[in-house]
């Protein structure tokens, strides 16, 4: 099963998003609050679509490759995913084919934080956008285009990341590029901000 989909835009940055077979493979585990971590931060926002409760769940920031492996998705991005709570549903007992030993344990650390709110995967495919904004000059930094889907996600690879970051130059021209905070680009990943829309309604940027 392919994991990921990795593609070369016209502005010469590379990206990767989840494959369809992830994204199918993913809906047997839930999502939860806990799911975060240093410089990939995570936010819920609660809302009804089509007349069902749902959890809108937010990820943006640095995230790290699972054990450096290329066959997991990871740099700079966001994810926006639509979920829902599903009543005595709790964390799986048995561990799907596709996750490592060493994922799934991770998780299952993880999951003992989320003191049982758990939400899944929504049936229903929901028009699902973004943009990931530069809060330093205010400008687009890449879109994830409208996706049919329950999880719109999009990472920007490390190496495309440190080039955005030259491309962007400096803050102070009279300044060298190594001076602190002489950028064009937040210092931490999770400082850019994530602008979405659901079906076309737009929520507050976060």
């Amino acid at each position: 099963m392919h994991l990921t989909v990795a593609y070369q835009e016209p502005t010469g940055y590379k990206y990767v998003e989840t494959s369809d077979d992830l994204k199918q493979a993913a809906a047997a585990l839930p999502c939860f609050k806990a799911l975060h971590w240093p410089d990939y931060a995570t936010d819920i926002v609660e809302d009804t679509i089509n007349g069902k409760p749902v959890v809108i769940q937010l990820w943006k920031g640095w995230c790290q490759q699972f054990l450096s492996s290329p066959n997991f998705p990871g740099g700079v991005g966001a994810e926006v995913g639509i979920y829902e709570r599903v009543t005595g549903k709790g964390f799986p007992a048995e561990r799907p084919d596709w996750c490592p030993q060493a994922l799934w344990v991770f998780l299952q650390q993880k999951s003992k934080l989320a003191n049982g709110d758990f939400w899944w995967p929504v049936a229903e495919q929901n028009e699902v956008e973004w943009e990931f904004i530069n809060p330093v000059n205010n400008t687009v930094a890449f879109r994830a285009g409208p996706q049919k889907t329950y999880w719109r996600n999009k990472w920007m690879d490390n190496e495309s990341y440190a080039q955005y970051e030259r491309d962007q130059g400096k803050k102070w021209s009279w300044l060298p590029a190594w001076f602190p905070l002489n950028t064009q680009t937040p210092k931490l990943a999770v400082n850019y901000i994530l602008s979405y829309k659901i079906n076309g309604k737009s929520y507050p940027r976060w």
